[in-house]
């Protein structure tokens, strides 16, 4: 009985987050965002050089808004009419960041998050990079 304790235990730890990413690094997800690319369950990838749309999240006490906003050249944006509200949630050890739109709603699990990038994984186990937007005219 005591293995079978033991067991579920180790189950427990590895279902649930490996790394949690820091309280205080939840703040480093404000900004301007472009997905660098995907991994899908079966390791299948698929890498993305230039995007149209880049997310612009804004996070204030875990509530805020998540955009999609087309970069311009002149390194303005142009923003759509439409904001998804977002809550960063702490479960199970894991930060997830619940998006509800107009249409629809879901769940992602950050994985990691830096100055530089961040990492989720949705419901169906697809993974998603991200890395900071450098503004067109900021780029070398």
């Amino acid at each position: 009985m005591k293995h079978y304790f033991y067991l579920i235990l180790l189950a427990t730890a590895l279902i649930s987050c490996t790394s949690k990413p820091k309280k205080e690094d939840i703040a480093k997800l404000n900004g301007y965002w472009e997905i660098e690319k995907v991994e899908f369950p079966d390791g299948n990838k698929k890498e993305y050089k230039v995007n149209e749309f880049i997310e612009l999240i804004s996070i204030k006490e875990n509530k805020g808004i998540r955009q999609k906003v087309a970069p311009q050249l002149d390194g303005s944006f142009l923003k759509g009419t439409l904001e998804d509200k977002i809550r960063v949630v702490d479960s199970a050890d894991c930060y997830y960041l619940k998006t509800n739109s107009k249409f629809t709603k879901w769940e992602e699990k950050i994985l990691s998050v830096s100055d530089g990038s961040f990492v989720l994984e949705n419901e169906a186990k697809i993974v998603y990079h991200f890395k900071k937007f450098v503004p067109y005219d900021k780029r070398k």
